[in-house]
Parts: C-alpha cells; sequence; structure tokens
C-alpha cells in the first residue's frame, strides 16, 4: 500500500504552528464508497476531493461539514482515517486530528509517518513537551528523517532549550544539505537566540546554496535589518522584489529599509508601483501614509486616504488604526479617534504607540481617570506604531512568512 503524501516543512520555527500540509491520497487497494449508516453511499475520494477543495477557499465551517459526514461511515479503512485526521488538521482542529492519529495502529500508515502527525498535532496544540516526547523515541533509534528532525529542533527552541534545538538543526543540515527548511529553520533559532551574526552567515550560505529563491533573500535581508546594516539589508530586498515581482512582504521591506534610510520619496514610490501593479496588502497602505506624512505633514488628508484602504483591507491593522486615531485626534475628531485608538488598544493591548495616543483622546475627553491609567501603564514610555510593525514584520519574515 502506497504511503499517503507528508506534510510541508514550515519555512521555520515560527511558521511552523500556522502551516498544516494536506495528505489526500487514497491507494489503489481502498474502496472507493461505503455504505453509510443511513444507507447512502459514501463517496470516500469525493469527499475528500470536496474538502480539499473548499480547505484552498479557507472554508473550513463547510469542510469540518463534509468530515463529519465522513466519519460517520462505519468501517473506514485506516488510511482514510489516517488521511482524514490531517484534512481535521487543515481546518485547525487538531483536538480532533489527533484523536484520529491515536485511534489508529502506530504502523498507519508506517510507523514515522505515523509518530510524526502525532508530534505535529500536539505541536499545533502549543504543548511542546509532548511534541518532544512523541519524537525522542524516533531520535533514540536513529530514525528520525529531516522533517522530524525539524520538528524536534523547533519544539526544543519552543520550550527554550537552545542547545539542544541548535544541535539536531546542525545535524539535521549536515545530513541535508539541499534542505532550504533546515536552513531557514537554523536561522530563525539563532535570531531568536540573539545571534544575529550566526543568522547572518547560515542566511548567506542559504543563499549561495538557493540564489534564485526570494524568501532566503528577505529573511537575510531582515537579519541584516536586524543588525543596522541597512544597506546590505536593501540590497537583498531588492532581488527578493525582482525574484517575486507579485510578492507583497519583499514590497514591503524594500520599502520600510529605503524609510528608515530617509529615502521617502523612493519608499513612496515603490509602494504606489507595488499598488499599481495590483498586489493587495494593507500595510503597503499603511507605509505608504507614513511616507506621505514624512514628504509632506501638512497633506493628512492624503495620508488618512491611505490608511482608509488599509483599514478596509484589514480592519484589526493595529499600525493603521493607531495612525487614523493620531490623525484624527489632531485634526479635532476626538470621538473618532477613540473609536479607532480603543479599537487598537484591545486588539493588542502590548502596543505602546496605541495605549500612548488613547490616553492622550482619553484625556481630551475629560476621562482623566482612564488617561492616567494608560499612561501609568506605559511608564511615561510613548510608541511609535511603524517601529512596532517593522519589529513584526521583521519577525514574520524571519519567522518564514515571506510569502505573504
Amino acid at each position: 500500500m502506497d504511503t499517503p503524501v507528508c506534510a510541508e516543512h514550515p519555512r521555520s520555527i515560527a511558521a511552523r504552528a500556522a502551516q498544516y500540509a494536506v495528505v489526500v491520497i487514497i491507494c489503489l487497494s481502498l474502496p472507493v464508497s461505503l455504505k453509510a449508516q443511513s444507507g447512502k453511499v459514501c463517496d470516500i475520494q469525493g469527499a475528500f476531493d470536496r474538502a480539499d477543495h473548499l480547505l484552498t477557499l479557507k472554508h473550513y465551517a463547510e469542510t469540518r461539514a463534509i468530515l463529519r459526514q465522513l466519519r460517520s461511515c462505519p468501517h473506514l479503512p485506516p488510511i482514510a482515517v489516517f488521511n482524514l485526521g490531517w484534512l481535521y488538521g487543515r481546518t485547525h482542529d487538531f483536538h480532533t486530528a489527533l484523536e484520529l492519529f491515536r485511534s489508529l495502529r502506530p504502523d498507519v500508515p508506517d510507523e514515522l509517518t505515523h509518530q510524526y502527525a502525532i508530534a505535529l498535532s500536539e505541536f499545533q496544540l502549543g504543548d511542546y513537551s509532548k511534541t518532544v516526547e512523541a519524537l525522542k523515541g524516533l531520535q533514540s533509534e536513529g530514525r528520525l528523517d529531516s522533517r522530524c528532525a525539524d520538528l524536534l529542533g523547533v519544539s526544543y527552541s519552543k520550550l527554550g532549550l537552545y542547545q539542544d534545538a541548535y544541535t539536531i538543526l546542525t545535524e539535521n543540515l549536515k545530513r541535508t544539505p539541499s534542505d532550504l527548511f533546515s536552513y531557514l529553520n537554523l536561522i530563525t533559532l539563532f535570531a531568536d537566540a540573539g545571534h544575529f551574526g550566526d543568522a547572518a552567515d547560515t542566511a548567506t550560505q542559504a543563499v549561495t546554496a538557493f540564489p534564485e529563491n526570494s524568501d532566503v533573500h528577505v529573511v537575510r535581508g531582515a537579519t541584516y535589518t536586524l543588525m543596522g546594516e541597512l544597506n546590505k539589508a536593501e540590497t537583498d530586498f531588492a532581488t527578493a522584489v525582482h525574484l517575486s515581482p507579485r510578492q507583497a512582504s519583499p514590497r514591503f521591506m524594500l520599502a520600510l529599509s529605503e524609510y528608515k534610510q530617509g529615502d521617502f520619496e523612493g519608499s513612496s514610490a515603490g509602494l504606489r508601483a507595488a499598488l499599481q501593479s495590483g498586489i493587495v496588502d494593507s500595510d503597503l497602505h499603511y507605509l505608504l501614509a507614513e511616507c506621505i506624512l514624512k514628504i509632506d505633514p501638512t497633506k493628512p488628508t492624503h495620508a488618512l486616504a491611505e490608511l482608509n484602504r488599509a483599514i478596509a483591507l484589514n480592519s484589526k491593522s493595529v499600525a493603521a488604526r493607531t495612525l487614523r486615531g493620531k490623525l484624527l485626534l489632531e485634526a479635532g475628531r476626538v470621538k473618532d479617534a477613540v473609536t479607532d485608538l480603543a479599537l487598537a488598544h484591545r486588539i493588542d493591548p502590548t502596543s505602546r504607540s496605541a495605549a500612548y495616543n488613547l490616553a492622550r483622546a482619553e484625556f481630551k475627553l475629560g476621562k482623566t481617570e482612564n488617561a492616567k491609567a494608560l499612561f501609568h501603564q506605559l511608564q511615561q514610555q510613548t510608541g511609535d506604531s511603524l517601529s512596532e510593525l517593522s519589529d513584526q514584520r521583521l519577525q514574520r519574515a524571519l519567522a518564514g512568512e515571506t510569502s505573504h
């Protein structure tokens, strides 16, 4: 019996929890249909195909309905139950996925894939200790493949066991020097530990191995940015844009790099070109608003127009809500400002910029106690929404989220 296709590697440590690949392979010996308890015939392959299609559209509720119907079919072949578990994982129902995997013999579809499925499910549920527990047996037996080694290293890192993570990931990279994900996971480990020089060196090795891959250029550019080497970062981001002109992340990172170096006109031009090319990304509009304010602070209405577009694309954009609230506050539209700033503060209570500007707005409305509480929370440290978004995007880049 053929083995189902296994999950794709996430591109880095933080990205691992955000991805869960599909396994929808029905072996030739698997019955095409089974009779359900209701008397209706279960079209297993058709159900999997429909579920896969709905998942590409992110229609999770509809997918779960199909999967529930499929679970009602009696005597599902073990391989179908395993694939059903993967599909539940793609709907982010990792508890059910884990339940289905654990209901099977440990050799379905084979011991390595079965244990990996359980470990990845535990990881998705945030139980990194159980992930390690699920994989250490394979490690002691010398049976870790690249995907399992990556997941074990990532889990060690999540637990703060950086030396263990380093050992696993470096050994895995030596065994599989052609595995892009091994490079990216190791880069993220170094960055998480604050070893940016090592991260940059590993990123350079990845660029050498995969010169036509835009992701590795973005990751190295993000590392250079954290090291303060903005010229090198800009070169990498420009290369990534050339390699993947339709991706939003390289465009944003290049414009951000230009902005940080004071080239507001160049940053603005790049952002406008990206938007005119049809790229849809809320943060591009937000950064363009920041550029507009730097180029001519006397025209806040132009910036507001871009912020309106940013929020229309992503109503939960803390950066866009915060900047729009600040501009509305400066225009005397205090109540409107509070609406934006209060929402931004609820979405991200750690945003100093949102809290600071909300405190200013509350004070103007006469809500001095609320304002004082917010100011006390800040301990007189204001915030900068662009710096906060920049940090978030850099971390996302290092986490491998470079294709969005």
